[in-house]
C-alpha cells in the first residue's frame, strides 16, 4: 500500500527537452514538485520515497512506500524493467504471487529483481502488453510508462478500491490518489457545484472538484505519444441472463462459495508485518474472523509474520450505548466466542466532534452520516499496536443480496432460474407491494425525498429500479442552493436518478433492460455508485490510510464475485412462506456458518452507522455553531445563508433529516478551508 502520483507533459507542452540548461532547470522543479506531491500523502507511504524522471522530462513518477511486502530496497518504487524501458508505480496488494511469479520465470524464463508483488506489473506488461490487467488479482492503483512506444496507463482495480484521480494542469496530465497531490503540481481547487447538486461526484467519475475526475472501476487511462487521453474499460460486473435455468444443486454452491471465499481470505494473509481484522457486529467481518481463525488453527496458515501460535487481534469501535447504534456487545461475544484478542475504541460525541475537520479533510467528500468518522477514529488503533494490515467485511452486501432496499427488486419478477423455490405470483405481488410501501414509509419517516416510481425515461432505462430510487432520495432541498444554481435545473431528485442513468453504459442498460434479473441490476448500480465512490473511499481506504493502514477486502476478490454474481437471486435472498420472513445473503450464511457463532448466523442485517442526533449544547453544537457562520457559509458561493440560518437556529433538534444537511454542510466548509477552495461563482 503506498501513495503515487505522475505527471504526464502532452503534445505541445514546453517540458520537452531543448538546452542541457533547461533540461536541468526543469527536471530539479519537476522534482521539487513531486516531493512536495507526496509530502501532502506521507500518510499514505511514511517508509521511503522514489521519484523517476524520463530523460526528455515529459513523464515523471513517484512514489511514497507503506512497506508490507519484501522490506528490502528491492521492494522501492518506481520499478523498472532490467532494460530500462518499461517503468512503473504500484498502490495496493497483488495477490496469487507465487503462482503468477512461476509463470513468468518458466514461461518467459523472467529473471526478478526482488520479492515484491508489484514488480509483477513490470514482468506482467513486459509480455502481455496492457492485457496484464486482466491478470491481476487484487486492489489497486498503478501507473505505467513504456518510454519505447511512449505510451502511458493509469488503471484502478476493479471495484475501485484504491483511489486514483487525473486531472489535466497547463498541458500536464497529474495523476494522484488523493486531490490533495495535486496542490503541489499545479492544481488550483475549485468547486464543482454541479456535481454536488446532480450527485455525479457520487454516481459518476466527477468528484467535488471541478476538473479532478476519478478513473473508474475496472478502466484505465491511456496515452500515446502525449497525444489524446482516453478511458477505457479491462472489466466490469456481469449477471446471467435470468431465464438460464440453474442446474447445480444448493449443496454445490453453498460450497462453491466457501471454496472461493476460503481461498479469498487465504490469499491476502499474506504480509511481512502483523495482520488484524475489523470486527463489527455483523455476519460479514464475522465469517471473515471466523475464517482466520480456521485457517490459522486448523490448517496452520500465518496471519502476516505472526506466529499460529499468536492470538489473532481484532479491533471494533463502540458507540453510546443508548445511541441505538452500538454493536460492540455482539462484537464482543463473538470474539469470545472465536477466542481471539478484541482491542474496541469507544467513539462519542466529543471524540466525533474531535476527529471530523480530519476525517472530512482525507475524504475530501462529503457524507450525511457520522459513520465515517468513527472509521476515521479506529483507523488509530491498530497503528498504534504495530499492525499495518487489516482485513474487512466491506463488498459483503453487494455480491449476496445484503440491503433491505434489494427486496422490492428481487420481488419485481419471479426467479426463473430457481424454478423450485420461485415464489407463487400472486403471493410475489402482495409481497411486492408490501415491501415497496414499507420502504416508502421507512425513508419518509426519516425525511426522504423518496418514491418507489421513476420518472418515465428512468423507468424505462433502469428498468424502474428500486435501488435507483433509494440512492437519491436524501438531496439537499432546494431552497437552500443559491438562485443562480436552482435556475439551472427543474428538480433535484430527477435530475439526480438522470446522472444515475446516464452513467450507464447503454450496452449496461440493454442487459438491465432485457436480460439481468431487476435485483442484479439493482446491485450493479449500487456497486458501481454508493460502493465505489463512498464505502470504499470515506468508510475504507481515504479513513485507513490517513493512519498509513491498508485494508484487504477478500469479498471483493473478483473470482468469489465473478461466482456470486452468477448465483440465482433465490439463494442469496430466501423467502420462507411459512414464516413469511426473508433472509439476506442466505447461501453466505450457508457457507460461513461453521465458522460464525449461531447469534451470528441468525442475526438480521444492520447497517453500520453513527447516532444521528446529539445532545443540545454537547461537543458537536458547539463545533457546528463555530462553523455555521454568515461569512464561511456565504464564502462557499453556492447556498442561501438564509436556509442555513434557520436550520442553525433550531440546532440538534433531534431531527434526523436536519441533522443529515447540517453534517453535509459543515463538511463543506471544512473542505473549502483545508484546500483553499475559492467562492463558487455563477456561470458566465
Amino acid at each position: 500500500m503506498c501513495g503515487i502520483s505522475a505527471i504526464l507533459c502532452l503534445e505541445g507542452h514546453s517540458s520537452a527537452k531543448r538546452t542541457n540548461d533547461v533540461s536541468d532547470h526543469i527536471r530539479s522543479k519537476i522534482s521539487r514538485e513531486l516531493d512536495q506531491s507526496l509530502d501532502m500523502i506521507a500518510h499514505r507511504g511514511p517508509d521511503s520515497r522514489g521519484i523517476w524522471i524520463s530523460e526528455d522530462n515529459r513523464v515523471a513518477l513517484s512514489h511514497c512506500r507503506l512497506a508490507i511486502n519484501d522490506l528490502t530496497p528491492d521492494g522501492y518504487q518506481p520499478m523498472h524493467d532490467t532494460d530500462g524501458g518499461i517503468h512503473t508505480v504500484v498502490n495496493g496488494e497483488i495477490y496469487d504471487y507465487d503462482r503468477i511469479r512461476a509463470h513468468l520465470s518458466q514461461e518467459f524464463n523472467y529473471k526478478f529483481q526482488g520479492h515484491s508483488d508489484s514488480e509483477l506489473v513490470v514482468a506482467l506488461y513486459k509480455y502481455y502488453g496492457s492485457s496484464f490487467l486482466e491478470q491481476l488479482r487484487g486492489e489497486f492503483a498503478l501507473c505505467l510508462y513504456d518510454s519505447t512506444a511512449q505510451f502511458f496507463m493509469a488503471a484502478r482495480d476493479r471495484y475501485g478500491v484504491k483511489p486514483l484521480l487525473w486531472t489535466v494542469v497547463d498541458g500536464r496530465l497529474l495523476i494522484a490518489p488523493e486531490a490533495k497531490a495535486l496542490l503541489p503540481l499545479g492544481w488550483k481547487p475549485e468547486w464543482d457545484v454541479r456535481a454536488l447538486m446532480d450527485e455525479s461526484w457520487h454516481f459518476g467519475c466527477r468528484t467535488s472538484f471541478k476538473g479532478v475526475q476519478k478513473v473508474r472501476p475496472g478502466e484505465y487511462l491511456t496515452c500515446t505519444a502525449f497525444s489524446l487521453v482516453e478511458s477505457r474499460e479491462y472489466w466490469d460486473i456481469e449477471y446471467p441472463d435470468k431465464y438460464r435455468v440453474e442446474t447445480r444443486t444448493e449443496e454445490e454452491m453453498i460450497a462453491g462459495v466457501r471454496q472461493r471465499l476460503l481461498e479469498a481470505i487465504r490469499l491476502r494473509l499474506r504480509a511481512d508485518v502483523p495482520i488484524g481484522i475489523y470486527l463489527s457486529g455483523g455476519i460479514d467481518s464475522s465469517a471473515v474472523a471466523g475464517i482466520v481463525a480456521h485457517l490459522v488453527r486448523e490448517q496452520g496458515e500465518k496471519m502476516g509474520n505472526k506466529d499460529a501460535t499468536d492470538r489473532i487481534a481484532c479491533f471494533s469501535i463502540a458507540f453510546d450505548k443508548d445511541s441505538g447504534f452500538d454493536e460492540s456487545d455482539v462484537a464482543a461475544r463473538t470474539a469470545s466466542w472465536l477466542d481471539v484478542k478484541q482491542h474496541t475504541l469507544h467513539v462519542g460525541e466529543a471524540e466525533i466532534a474531535a476527529s471530523l475537520s480530519d476525517a472530512t479533510y482525507h475524504c475530501e467528500h462529503h457524507n450525511m452520516n457520522l459513520n465515517f468518522v468513527g472509521k476515521f477514529a479506529l483507523s488509530q488503533v491498530p497503528r498504534e499496536l504495530g499492525y499495518r494490515v487489516v482485513l474487512t467485511g466491506e463488498g459483503a452486501d453487494e455480491q449476496f443480496v445484503g440491503y433491505p432496499w434489494f427486496i422490492p427488486d428481487f420481488l419485481k419478477e419471479r426467479d426463473h432460474s430457481w424454478p423450485d423455490r420461485a415464489i407463487a405470483e400472486k403471493e410475489r405481488q402482495l409481497l411486492l407491494e408490501e415491501q415497496e410501501q414499507s420502504l416508502t414509509e421507512f425513508y419518509g419517516s426519516r425525511g426522504a425525498d423518496f418514491s418507489t416510481h421513476l420518472p418515465d425515461v428512468v423507468a424505462h432505462e433502469l428498468n424502474d429500479s428500486i435501488t435507483a430510487a433509494v440512492l437519491t432520495g436524501y438531496p439537499l432541498p432546494a431552497h437552500f442552493w443559491a438562485d443562480w444554481i436552482v435556475g439551472q435545473v427543474r428538480g433535484l431528485v430527477p435530475l439526480r436518478l438522470q446522472t444515475i442513468a446516464n452513467d450507464v453504459s447503454v450496452r449496461v442498460k440493454h442487459k438491465i433492460q432485457r436480460s439481468w434479473h431487476p435485483v442484479h441490476s439493482g446491485m450493479y448500480i449500487w456497486s458501481k455508485s454508493h460502493l465505489a465512490n463512498v464505502m470504499l473511499s470515506c468508510l475504507g481506504d481515504r479513513t485507513e490510510m490517513a493512519h498509513s493502514i491498508e485494508a484487504r477486502t477478500p469479498f471483493l476478490d473478483h473470482e468469489l464475485t465473478t461466482y456470486a454474481n452468477n448465483l440465482p437471486p433465490s439463494v442469496k435472498l430466501r423467502y420462507d412462506s411459512t414464516t413469511g420472513r426473508f433472509t439476506e445473503k442466505w447461501i453466505l450464511r450457508e457457507a460461513a456458518r461453521p465458522f460464525i457463532s449461531p447469534e451470528l448466523y441468525e442475526r438480521k442485517k444492520a447497517a453500520y452507522t453513527a447516532p444521528v442526533v446529539y445532545s443540545e449544547n454537547g461537543p458537536l453544537q458547539r463545533y457546528y455553531e463555530k462553523l455555521l457562520t454568515k461569512e464561511k457559509v456565504e464564502e462557499l458561493g453556492f447556498l442561501k445563508w438564509e436556509a442555513v440560518m434557520e436550520l442553525r437556529e433550531g440546532l440538534f433538534i433531534k431531527d434526523a433529516k436536519a441533522m443529515r444537511i447540517l453534517n453535509v454542510i459543515c463538511q463543506w466548509i471544512i473542505l473549502g478551508k483545508r484546500f483553499g477552495i475559492t467562492r463558487a461563482e455563477p456561470l458566465r
